[in-house]
């Protein structure tokens, strides 16, 4: 079984689409950043837009995902703004609804642009990392549409919580028939999970702004979509996670967290995790390494 770890530790720049729902919250703008912003370790093949459902997509799954396409292209503006040697990437619309079974994808440009830059850059040996930060719905549509990508890719997936936890995790209840569709398939998956993990990504807006306002168009815009965020009910003490900033770091330094091997699970309606479910195994990060990670950051959004 190929092992995602093992292998983003060789040292070579590694072929990455990133999967976001952009718009959704503030990390993502933060992750695909980093992405852009890491050519030694990366090299940004493709963006591909995750759909989302809350107040921020007016509740449409559609909106979510075209909203997130928008906010790509505005902070790649920002990032080539800031720096000018950067160069845009393509990027894609993905799903515009859930999974119906775990053996019906959904048609999408991004699921489509999955199967096409596996099979034309990705062999057994050397991966495409599809670093997917959202619902799986537009990795998961790929991997039951074109089974024969499994073993071209590499899925490092920000969905579930800590297995010590379980329950309804905001990515994975985004397309819970997706989560299920991508753990039987038979791609490698390193999975970063939320509560327990990614939680760990503490920073505030004191921080933020001392490393990084006045110092580009994009650390300014960085800290005001944080700074919009300020709570009505206790203004002078806050904090945000930004979660989705944990996935690229493991490409980029996978000696920022450590990992155990877990059976495949399952998710029931209830969201309780069956372990051994689904044949084969995932790696599952235990924890991360929260001051290493945010050292990396704002030393290459700089």
């Amino acid at each position: 079984m190929f092992n995602v770890t093992e292998s983003l530790k060789a040292k070579s720049r590694k072929k990455v689409i990133l999967d976001t729902d952009t718009y959704n919250e503030i990390d993502d703008q933060f992750a695909l950043s980093l992405a852009l912003l890491s050519p030694i370790e990366i090299e940004l093949l493709a963006v591909t837009a995750a759909p989302f459902y809350n107040p921020k997509s007016d509740y449409n799954f559609g909106k979510g995902m075209e909203r997130s396409y928008e906010e790509i292209g505005r902070v790649m503006d920002f990032v080539c703004k800031s720096h000018p040697g950067v160069k845009p990437v393509p990027y894609y619309r993905g799903s515009a609804d859930r999974m119906p079974d775990e053996k019906t994808p959904v048609p999408s440009e991004a699921a489509d642009m999955i199967r096409k830059i596996a099979m034309e850059q990705g062999t057994p040996e050397d991966r495409v990392y599809v670093v997917a930060i959202g619902a799986i719905t537009n990795v998961a549509s790929a991997l039951v549409a074109y089974p024969e990508i499994a073993d071209r890719i590499a899925v490092i997936w920000l969905g579930s919580h800590a297995r010590w936890f379980g329950g309804a995790e905001f990515n994975l209840w985004g397309d819970r028939i997706a989560a299920n569709a991508l753990y039987a398939s038979a791609a490698p998956i390193l999975t970063v999970p939320c509560s327990g993990v990614a939680s760990e990504l503490i920073t505030t807006l004191p921080e933020l702004e001392y490393h990084l306002k006045g110092k580009s168009p994009l650390g300014d815009y960085l800290c005001q979509i944080v700074a919009e965020c300020e709570p009505a009910d206790h203004p002078k003490s806050w904090s945000r996670v930004i979660w989705d900033i944990s996935a690229v770091c493991a490409v980029i330094d996978p000696g920022c967290y450590n990992y155990s091997t877990q059976d495949r699970f399952y998710i029931d309606e209830n969201f309780v995790y069956q372990h051994g479910k689904y044949p084969g195994t995932h790696e599952h990060i235990d924890n991360l390494m929260r001051d290493r990670i945010f050292s990396i950051l704002f030393s290459r959004l700089l």
